[in-house]
């Protein structure tokens, strides 16, 4: 009797370490679960006649550490600049020449000749500044779309749009401070009918990390692998009215009263609403620290927000419990995983095999919003038993439906540096070592561009959801497993043929379009939710509306179809880490009567701030509706 609880726990491990084996399909199950996708690939726009370099111009301190600190900054971000009602125009990011770049996309069309957004006007110094990412809204509501770009250190400018097509810049805070940004969204956060801006920083304020003539100590690194609290500060700007054209925005700094350990080292950030009163929460994904999911309980100009935490459970692992984790949060969205209708959120951490091997999120929506208010969040972490837990060093993450057959796809950006020398021995010595040796930079190991190899051979992950549930990276399967280091992936329908393409920002590499060409039958409804640039233009809906209007960021959209099935989508206004989406809905409807029309649910928030909603009936199809604002 005395050996039965020894015996008990050799049978539990046993079962423990079963469940966690990755489990297979047959390589035709496999093929045909891909046989809908397929996927053509070209160059992103390149400048001529521009030298590409390799690695960043940093502080002489951190010169061991080269490869580590240029890391990041490639980006891209869909939106429709030149007013032909398609997302089909490109913002990119590519720090092989420190350039923000705008082209039309791959194919189609010479509609205007790529050009580069450059500061004119403003203070900006190209050997100690570096742009990392932008958002596209039209932030003075004129009806043209605008571009915001973020900085490592420098504070965002607003690039406004003239009628003419060119440019006019302005701060969106004129302290000239240092800011070190790798992350942004644009929400209604304060829930007054007018979208609101985010911006996510990661090393400290004014850090010297980019002046490489600087003499004096800069001892700026995380001081932990997984309790990082001395990063940057996050920031929202609350839209405030308009002045000579433009936008005035308002830091609110209140919201980070009520938060512990303000100072993150932020990759991604999302914004959505989950309880459905149009007040967007945030999940800001955290590299050193513990990701945080914000209840937003926000009034007209004023920010309030209270941290939501998960309940640890007895069959998962400590971190797996939302906002507790120690993980290393690099990518974040919000999209519906086992289709009842809710928002779940897929987060991407750290996986690399033999590396520091983490897990991914997939926080799947219990339902249970009234514990909200007493903290609790909605959410149980399933990514294991999805399929969903494991792939490669990973940023970006995108939830979205390639084939249209109303079932989620999960994709992710992977990858870090691309050398001749494996450092993983290393830097699991650096993570294994006492904390506070962190914060010293010669602590580090020699991490030099073109040798360090951290993750170095991976490859985009699409995973498709099996018969049976699962989830499984079919990237081979559909032949884009190419090895490449990505940071951001967005996603758009550039020709609205109702098949969603992606892009892949690529670190030191050619950024790429992936254009759909998938020959499933499956139908799909899209939606351009816009509000008309006249408010009082109209008081109905107007469906097919070509006036010149702007994106209804946060408008939802939900769809019961015929068989039961629910759909929820939202206009998203920037999440993620580096990979911008267009501002429109898509859902996959798979086999439905083309000629019935669907009942759409929308909702809104007007001008006034208060909250509209109406039911429409449309085909499947394209739709720009423009919602009375």
């Amino acid at each position: 009797m005395k050996q039965l609880p020894r015996a008990l726990a050799v049978v539990l491990l046993i079962a423990i370490y079963a469940f966690t084996l990755p489990s297979s399909i047959s390589d035709q199950e496999k093929n045909t679960l891909a046989s809908d996708f397929s996927f053509k690939k070209s160059i992103l726009y390149k400048p001529v006649g521009v030298k590409a370099r390799t690695e960043r111009i940093i502080h002489p301190q951190y010169k061991k550490l080269a490869a580590w600190i240029s890391s990041v900054g490639a980006a891209v971000t869909f939106t429709d600049l030149d007013g032909d009602h398609l997302p089909n125009d490109i913002i990119q990011v590519d720090p092989r020449y420190d350039k923000v770049l705008v082209s039309p996309a791959p194919g189609t069309g010479n509609r205007f000749q790529p050009f580069e957004l450059i500061p004119c006007q403003l203070p900006y110094n190209t050997k100690t500044m570096a742009p990392q990412g932008t958002l596209a809204n039209d932030f003075n509501e004129d009806g043209r779309m605008d571009i915001l770009v973020y900085y490592w250190n420098r504070t965002p400018i607003i690039f406004y749009q003239q009628a003419d097509k060119t440019f006019i810049e302005s701060e969106l805070n004129p302290t000239q401070e240092k800011w070190f940004c790798n992350s942004g969204t644009i929400a209604d956060f304060d829930g007054d009918g007018h979208p609101d801006i985010f911006i996510g920083t990661y090393f400290p304020d004014n850090s010297k990390m980019l002046e490489d003539s600087a003499t004096d100590r800069d001892q700026v690194m995380q001081h932990s692998m997984s309790r990082g609290d001395n990063g940057g500060a996050n920031r929202i700007f609350l839209w405030s009215g308009m002045e000579g054209g433009k936008a005035v925005y308002k830091e609110d700094k209140s919201w980070l009263n009520n938060l512990p350990y303000p100072n993150d080292w932020t990759l991604a950030v999302a914004a959505a609403d989950i309880n459905g009163d149009m007040l967007p929460e945030l999940y800001i994904a955290n590299d050193f620290g513990p990701d945080k999911f914000l209840y937003n309980t926000s009034t007209p100009g004023h920010l309030s927000f209270r941290e939501l935490t998960g309940k640890k459970v007895f069959n998962n692992f400590s971190s797996s419990a939302i906002g507790k984790d120690s993980f290393k949060g690099m990518g974040v969205d919000f999209g519906d995983l086992n289709g009842d209708g809710l928002l779940d959120i897929f987060v991407s951490n750290l996986t690399a095999e033999y590396g520091l091997l983490e897990s991914h999120f997939a926080f799947i929506n219990t339902g249970k919003l009234n514990g909200m208010a007493g903290g609790e969040a909605p959410y149980v972490n399933k990514s294991e038993q999805l399929g969903l837990s494991r792939s490669s060093w990973s940023w970006e993450a995108k939830l979205t439906d390639f084939n249209n057959d109303g079932v989620t796809e999960a994709i992710q950006a992977t990858g870090f540096l691309k050398g001749t020398v494996n450092c993983w021995p290393e830097l699991q010595e650096l993570a294994t070592a006492n904390d506070e040796a962190l914060t010293h930079p010669e602590a580090w190991p020699a991490l030099k561009p073109g040798v360090a190899d951290l993750s170095g051979n991976s490859h985009i992950p699409l995973f498709v959801r099996s018969k049976s549930g699962k989830y499984y990276d079919l990237a081979a399967n559909i032949g884009i497993d190419e090895n490449q280091i990505t940071r951001g992936i967005a996603i758009s329908d550039i020709d609205h043929d109702g098949r969603l393409d992606f892009a892949s920002a690529d670190q030191w590499e050619d950024s790429k379009l992936y254009y759909n060409q998938g020959t499933t039958k499956n139908l799909f409804l899209g939606l351009s939710l816009m509000f008309p640039v006249q408010p009082n233009a109209t008081s109905d809906i107007v469906v097919d509306s070509l006036l010149p209007a702007r994106y209804a960021i946060g408008a939802v959209a939900k769809i019961k179809l015929p068989d039961g099935r629910k759909l929820t989508g939202f206009v998203d206004g920037g999440n993620g880490h580096s990979g911008k989406n267009s501002s429109e809905i898509h859902f996959g409807l798979g086999q439905v009567d083309p000629k019935q029309p669907l009942d759409v649910e929308l909702t809104w928030r007007k001008r006034d701030g208060k909250i509209a909603s109406s039911l429409v009936k449309v085909k499947p199809g394209w739709h720009t509706i423009n919602l009375p604002y």
